[in-house]
C-alpha cells in the first residue's frame, strides 16, 4: 500500500524586520521621554538626571540587553534562516530552540524592563547620596519616573514588536501547528488586553499626579494664603480624575476582554470537543462582528464534518474496512494489482427454497446473522470481504489491502471457523444453518473496477473462477469445504486440518480438471 502523502505545511511569511533594531529604537524613544520629563515637564523637582550619566547608564542597559538577546535568540534566528533556505528541516531544530522562539516576546519584554529597573535603582541610590536632605520621596519619584515612563512603556513596545516579528517566524518551526505547551509561558488574551488598557490609561495619570505632587512640594510656602485652597482643590481634582479614569479603564478592560475572550474560549472548547469526535457541538453566535462571523462559520464547518463522518460510516458499512481505508487514503483511481492470494467463496445452502416459505423479515434476519459470522471470522484472519452477492460472500486473503504470507492457511482456518459457528445457529424453519465454501490459491488481479458513476473493489482471475465453481461443487459432493491442490500445496506440512483427497473433477468454465480436497470440520 502506498504511503499517504504528508500533510500540507503552512506557507511561510516574508522575512520580518530585525527585532533588535526596533527594540533599540524603542529604548531610545523611552530614554528621550524620561529625560524630557525630568528636565522640562518636572523641572521643579530638582532630581533631573544629568545628561552624561543618564546616557551612559541607559546606553549600558540597552547594550547589555542587546548582547543577552543575541546570545538567546541568535541560534534561533540562524535556525530560522536555514529552514527558509531549505538547508534544514523544522524537525531537526532542537526542541529547546523552538520553545525559545515561542517565549521570545516575553523574554524581550523582561530584558527591557530589567535594564530600565536597574537604571532606575542606580539613579535612585545616586539621588540619595547627592541630596540626603530631600528624604526618600525624591528617590522614589525618580525611580518610578524612570521605570514607569521609560521602562514599562518601552517593555510593552518591545513585547509587541517582538511578538509581531516572531509570529511570522514561528510557522517555520511548527509547519503543521501543534505548538509546544511545556516550558512555554502562555499569555492569555485577557491579560494582554488588561495590560494594554491599564498601561495606556493608568501610567499617564500616575505620571501626571507625580508631576502635580512635585510642583506642590516646590511651591509650598511660596503661594499666598488666598491661593492655598485653590491649589489644594486643583490637586484633589487631579486625584479624582486619576481615580475615576483608572476605575473606568479597569471596567472597560474587563468588559472588552470578556466580549473578546468569551467567544474565543467557547470556540476553543468546542474545537476540543470536535477533536474528541463530538460533531454535535455548536457555539452560540452573539454578535454581527468578526467573532460572530467566526462562530457562524465554525458551526457550518462542523455540520459539514458531521455529514462527512456519517458518509464515511455508511461507506464503511457498504464495503469492508480495508477497502474503505484504501479509498480514503488513495482515492478510487488506484489500478488493479496482480497478486498471489487465496480466494474464498461462501454460499448459504437452501436459501432460495427457504426464502419462498418464510416471511421476508426472517429472511433478512437470517442473512444478517450469516453475514455477521462470515465477516467476523474472515476479518479475524485478516481477510478482506470484497462482495456480498445475495446469499454469497466473496473474500480474499493475502491481497494488496492486507498482505499476509500465510494467506492459504488463514483462508482455511476462516472457512472452518465459519462452518463451526454456523452449525450452532438455526434457520427460521429449525434446521441448522449450512454453507458451502470453495477455496483456491493462485494469481489474481485485485483493484477497483469503475463504471460510469460507480466503483467497486473486486478480484478477478482463474483462481477466483475456480473458487466460485468449487463452491458449487460442494453441493454435489456433499462436502462443506473444498479446496484446490494449489491451496493444499500452500499449507504447512503437515496441514493443520484433516484433508480428504477428492481426485480430479471438472469445473464449469475451467478447461482442465482440477484436483480437489475436502476439509473435515
Amino acid at each position: 500500500m502506498d504511503v499517504p502523502a504528508p500533510r500540507p505545511s503552512v506557507p511561510l511569511d516574508p522575512p520580518p524586520p530585525s527585532t533588535n533594531v526596533t527594540v533599540t529604537a524603542a529604548n531610545l524613544l523611552g530614554a528621550a521621554a524620561v529625560y524630557l520629563y525630568f528636565t522640562y515637564l518636572d523641572p521643579f523637582s530638582g532630581i533631573a538626571p544629568d545628561t552624561i550619566a543618564f546616557t551612559l547608564v541607559v546606553g549600558a542597559g540597552a547594550v547589555a540587553s542587546f548582547v543577552i538577546s543575541q546570545q538567546l535568540f541568535g541560534p534561533v534566528v540562524a535556525a530560522y534562516q536555514q529552514i527558509r533556505t531549505g538547508a534544514a528541516d523544522a524537525s531537526a531544530v532542537p526542541l529547546a530552540l523552538r520553545r525559545r522562539a515561542l517565549n521570545a516576546p516575553l523574554l524581550s519584554a523582561a530584558l527591557t524592563l530589567a535594564s530600565w529597573t536597574l537604571a532606575g535603582a542606580f539613579f535612585a541610590l545616586r539621588q540619595r547620596r547627592r541630596t540626603p536632605e530631600m528624604g526618600g520621596t525624591s528617590e522614589l519619584r525618580l525611580f518610578l519616573g524612570i521605570v514607569l515612563v521609560g521602562g514599562v512603556t518601552t517593555a510593552a513596545i518591545a513585547f509587541l514588536v517582538s511578538e509581531f516579528t516572531w509570529r511570522r517566524r514561528i510557522p517555520a518551526f511548527y509547519p503543521y501547528g501543534n505548538l509546544d505547551q511545556g516550558g512555554v509561558l502562555r499569555l492569555p488574551i485577557v491579560a494582554r488586553l488588561g495590560a494594554t488598557f491599564l498601561l495606556t490609561a493608568l501610567v499617564p495619570l500616575v505620571v501626571l499626579l507625580a508631576l502635580v505632587a512635585g510642583v506642590g512640594e516646590r511651591m509650598e510656602g511660596l503661594l499666598p494664603a488666598t491661593l492655598q485652597p485653590l491649589w489644594g482643590r486643583f490637586v484633589r481634582a487631579h486625584v479624582y480624575v486619576a481615580l475615576v479614569n483608572a476605575a473606568a479603564a479597569t471596567v472597560m478592560a474587563l468588559l472588552v476582554a470578556r466580549f473578546i475572550n468569551r467567544p474565543i474560549q467557547g470556540l476553543r472548547l468546542a474545537m476540543s470537543r470536535v477533536e474528541d469526535g463530538d460533531f454535535r457541538v455548536r457555539v452560540p453566535v452573539r454578535s454581527l462582528d468578526e467573532l460572530g462571523e467566526l462562530n457562524e462559520r465554525f458551526n457550518s464547518m462542523v455540520e459539514e464534518l458531521e455529514r462527512g463522518v456519517q458518509a464515511r460510516e455508511l461507506f464503511g458499512r457498504y464495503v469492508s474496512p480495508e477497502v474503505a481505508q484504501a479509498a480514503l487514503e488513495r482515492g478510487v483511481d488506484f489500478e488493479g494489482e496482480v497478486v498471489l492470494a487465496t480466494a474464498m467463496f461462501a454460499d448459504l445452502r437452501g436459501f432460495t427454497e427457504l426464502s419462498r416459505r418464510v416471511p421476508p423479515e426472517q429472511v433478512v434476519a437470517l442473512l444478517g446473522e450469516y453475514y455477521a459470522v462470515v465477516e467476523r471470522e474472515c476479518e479475524r484472519e485478516h481477510g478482506t470481504i470484497t462482495q456480498f452477492l445475495g446469499d454469497g460472500v466473496v473474500a480474499v486473503f493475502g491481497g494488496p489491502l492486507a498482505p499476509e504470507p500465510d494467506h492459504a492457511l488463514r483462508a482455511v482456518r476462516a472457512a472452518v471457523a465459519v462452518q463451526r459457528a454456523l452449525r450452532q445457529r438455526k434457520r427460521p424453519d429449525g434446521q441448522p444453518i449450512e454453507a458451502g465454501i470453495g477455496i483456491c490459491t493462485g494469481y489474481m488481479i485485485a483493484g477497483n473496477v469503475r463504471g460510469r458513476s460507480r466503483v467497486i473493489y473486486t478480484i478477478v482471475g482463474d483462481a477466483v473462477n475456480q473458487a466460485a465453481r468449487l463452491q458449487v461443487k460442494t453441493r454435489e459432493l456433499e462436502r462443506p469445504i473444498l479446496l484446490t491442490e494449489s491451496t493444499r500445496a500452500a499449507l504447512p506440512d503437515p496441514p493443520p486440518v484433516k484433508l480428504r483427497p477428492g481426485g480430479k473433477v471438472s469445473l464449469r468454465g475451467i478447461l482442465e480438471d482440477v484436483e480437489i480436497y475436502a476439509v473435515d470440520v
